[in-house]
């Protein structure tokens, strides 16, 4: 039986005049062992000590190539080692049971289940220990998890892995919602010049080979091949959430487009 290591974070959009569609997501970065080592060893390359530096996705990185660098090779990291799935719920109330109900249907997703898996949720996800006990018992479904709540993420590392995809996710949610519209360059394209693309759709090119996702059914001469689901394991949104960012949330994660993109 095989070691999951699940680890979550989340992005919380204050409800404001700035952003009148409020809302959270968690994500959970999901590795098939334990990525402290291969955590440490990267973080040493990109000129950090992870024993006393902690990689936090809100930290201003303008004019700081280094922590660029390790951004970088954090995304990398995700892209090669880790699953991704998210949930979205309205402000921050809910977004521990949200979090619950996401793990129940990722545990759901075929790689998954049966197996055994090694839960460790980021602080302020619930009231306390104890409400966090009380929600997983009522969902219930959870006997193949050991859940580890108000984890120290300075201490747990997998969680500093999740708070760059809750932030990348949460960029792209307000993207899709038409609250943010940032070109950034693309250097290194492969084209004579460097191309100017949408922040979003960087982020998204960017991450969505790593969603927890299952195929379409669709015959492989089919146009629609490649597309995955990433619901029903994968996403979770819950009824709290507005119409407005339902509607975007689903858009923009309930499936993803694996092909070419050139």
């Amino acid at each position: 039986m095989t070691d999951y290591i699940c680890h979550m974070a989340y992005f919380y959009l204050d409800d404001s005049k700035h952003h009148p569609h409020g809302f959270s997501l968690a994500a959970f970065a999901i590795c098939d062992e334990n990525p402290h080592e291969e955590l440490e060893a990267l973080f040493a390359k990109s000129g950090f000590d992870l024993l006393t530096y902690e990689y936090k996705s809100s930290t201003r990185m303008l004019d700081n190539p280094e922590l660029q660098r390790l951004r970088n090779a954090l995304k990398g990291f995700v892209r090669s080692k880790c699953q991704i799935a998210v949930c979205v719920v309205d402000g921050d109330k809910n977004i521990g049971p949200a979090s619950l109900e996401l793990l129940k249907k990722a545990t759901m997703h075929p790689k998954l289940r049966g197996q055994h898996h090694q839960v460790f949720l980021d602080e302020g996800l619930f009231s306390s220990e104890q409400a966090a006990l009380k929600h997983a018992k009522d969902i219930g479904g959870l006997d193949g998890c050991t859940i580890r709540f108000e984890q120290d993420s300075r201490r747990v590392s997998g969680i500093q892995v999740a708070d760059l995809i809750a932030h990348t996710c949460g960029t792209m949610l307000l993207d899709a919602l038409g609250k943010i519209n940032k070109i950034v360059d693309v250097p290194n394209s492969g084209y004579d010049d460097d191309v100017e693309i949408n922040l979003g759709f960087e982020m998204w090119a960017d991450m969505r080979y790593a969603f927890l996702s299952i195929g379409n059914g669709a015959d492989i001469d089919d146009d629609d091949f490649a597309i995955v689901l990433v619901e029903p394991h994968g996403l979770y949104v819950d009824s709290s959430a507005s119409p407005e960012v339902t509607e975007a949330a689903h858009s923009r994660f309930g499936s993803m487009y694996l092909g070419c993109i050139h």
